[in-house]
């Protein structure tokens, strides 16, 4: 026999919902008192993963579920455990990015895992960077990707350098000619692949605990002016040497 979770009352509901796992949470979207009592439980320590294409993946306590968007409406909220992803669940077409933050304020999230820009517009990554920048969201590790959807990476990579980015940060992108990347928060590891512009002044800026440059133009000289300790988290294609 079917409960009727709606008639209980708000406190009760909000505990049974904390029992949910996010497939079954995601339904409260046709049920805007469900949603209400979802999001009044507070902040979860729940995670996303997004790189601007029709998957998201939620982590919680070790699992992953996958959203991934389809425009079949006969394979709606249909869940499987999918070869090479776990638990899926298939949920209707729309934006992306619409979908990733819909999660963030229905789950209440409060720490992207992965951000990855990769698959979208620069349009859409400078709205969904401003967007995570004005809610405060703590962001693991941010991936740019080298592929030609990324564009105008010299005008990303400012917005980029506000988010709340405290562990990785890599990017596979060509920087334009004579652009001067400039960090102002240093996660702990730092990946540049298009690296020939870095200069010994920028290294000494690093507060990060390894930084990593491919196509560096730095000389066995320049490292030499480098204090040991700044020396040691410094690993190029010339040049490898431990983590501090």
């Amino acid at each position: 026999m079917p409960i009727a979770l709606l008639k209980f009352p708000t406190d009760l509901l909000r505990e049974v919902f904390k029992l949910c796992d996010p497939f079954e949470l995601y339904l409260s979207k046709y049920s805007k008192r469900t949603q209400k009592s979802i999001k009044s439980g507070g902040t979860k320590n729940w995670k996303l993963q997004f790189c601007g294409g029709n998957i998201i993946v939620a982590s919680v306590d070790g699992l992953h579920y996958n959203f991934g968007i389809t425009e079949n409406p006969d394979d709606y909220f249909k869940t499987q455990n999918a070869a090479g992803y776990g638990n899926y669940m298939s949920i209707e077409f729309g934006d992306s990015f619409d979908v990733f933050f819909y999660l963030i304020d229905t789950y209440r999230i409060r720490v992207v895992e992965s951000l990855g820009i990769a698959l979208g517009s620069f349009e859409q990554f400078s709205k969904e960077a401003r967007e995570l920048i004005e809610i405060n969201i703590e962001i693991e590790e941010v991936h740019i990707g080298s592929n030609p959807e990324v564009k105008k990476i010299d005008k990303l990579m400012p917005l980029t350098n506000k988010m709340h980015v405290n562990q990785n940060f890599e990017c596979l992108k060509k920087f334009p000619p004579k652009f001067r990347l400039k960090l102002d928060k240093f996660p702990k590891n730092i990946l540049i692949a298009s690296s020939f512009l870095f200069t010994i002044d920028q290294l000494l800026e690093c507060t990060c605990v390894r930084i990593e440059l491919w196509g560096s133009l730095l000389s066995n000289q320049d490292m030499d002016v480098l204090p040991k300790k700044e020396e040691d988290k410094i690993i190029s294609e010339s040049s490898l040497a431990s983590n501090l």
